[in-house]
C-alpha cells in the first residue's frame, strides 16, 4: 500500500505541476497574440489643405492596414468647430468596413468657405478645429476610437499640428 500511495502522490503532484505550465503558456500566449493581432492603422500620402479660396479646408488621405489580421472599422469622422464637447460638428466620413492586411481606404473631406465662418458664428469660436476620429474594433472586440488633431483655422491665423510618424494606432 506504501508503494501505491508513492505512485499516486508522484502522479498527482506531475499533475499540478503540468497544469501550472499549462495555465502559464497560456497566458503568455493571450498577451503575444493580443499584441500580435492589434490593429495597426497608418495614414499614407495626407494631404491637408486651408486658407484662402473656395474651400477653406480640405483634408485627403489613405488609410492602410499594416497589420496581419483585418480590422472592422466601424466609422471614421472629421470633427470640426471648437475644443469642448458640444461646440463642434461630428461629420462621418465612412461608415462600417472591414480593411484586409495591407488594404487601403481613401478618405476625404472638404467644407466650404461659407460652412466654416457658420461654424465660427454658429459656435462662437476664434479658430476652427479640424481633427481626424478612426473608431475600431481591437483584437478582443472592444471598440477603439484614435483621434489626430489636423489643423486650426481661424480668420487671423492658422495653426498646423505637427505629427511625428503616420500612425493613427
Amino acid at each position: 500500500m506504501t508503494s501505491t500511495l508513492a505512485i499516486a502522490l508522484a502522479s498527482l503532484s506531475l499533475s499540478v505541476i503540468s497544469t501550472g505550465i499549462a495555465i502559464a503558456s497560456y497566458w503568455r500566449t493571450r498577451s503575444n497574440q493580443t499584441y500580435d493581432y492589434a490593429a495597426r492603422l497608418q495614414l499614407e500620402n495626407e494631404s491637408i489643405q486651408g486658407g484662402s479660396g473656395p474651400e477653406a479646408f480640405h483634408y485627403s488621405a489613405d488609410l492602410v492596414n499594416v497589420g496581419i489580421k483585418p480590422v472592422e472599422i466601424r466609422n471614421i469622422f472629421i470633427d470640426y468647430g471648437g475644443q469642448s464637447e458640444g461646440t463642434y460638428y461630428k461629420f462621418n466620413v465612412e461608415g462600417l468596413f472591414h480593411l484586409p492586411p495591407n488594404g487601403k481606404r481613401s478618405v476625404g473631406f472638404s467644407i466650404s468657405r461659407e460652412d466654416y465662418e457658420d461654424v465660427l458664428t454658429k459656435f462662437g469660436v476664434q479658430q476652427c478645429l479640424f481633427r481626424l476620429r478612426v473608431c475600431f474594433a481591437n483584437a478582443t472586440g472592444g471598440n477603439v476610437e484614435a483621434t489626430r488633431n489636423l489643423m486650426g483655422l481661424g480668420p487671423s491665423e492658422t495653426t498646423f499640428y505637427a505629427q511625428r510618424g503616420d500612425a493613427v494606432v
